[in-house]
């Protein structure tokens, strides 16, 4: 197992599913076909067939590996079109 799985595992992430958001460490992302807009408020991400919108503040791209994406920060918010 990946240590950045790990570290979500343990944190009670469930990996299982397209996003998870864990609080006060940011959000564990598969499938990212591509990062649309990157900003320290704002991350647009291809998803699958989807796009996801995340918000929140100081917004860190902290890991992007074979399409799973790792954000760090205090994310308020994820919407998905």
């Amino acid at each position: 197992m990946n240590l950045i799985q790990q570290i979500l595992r343990e944190a009670g992430a469930d990996l299982d599913r397209s996003f998870t958001i864990v609080p006060a460490f940011g959000g564990y992302f598969k499938s990212v076909k591509r990062v649309e807009d990157y900003s320290p408020q704002r991350i647009v991400l291809t998803v699958a067939k989807m796009r996801l919108t995340v918000t929140g503040e100081k917004l860190i791209i902290d890991k992007y590996f074979q399409q799973d994406l790792l954000v760090r920060g205090s994310i308020t918010g994820v919407t998905v079109e």
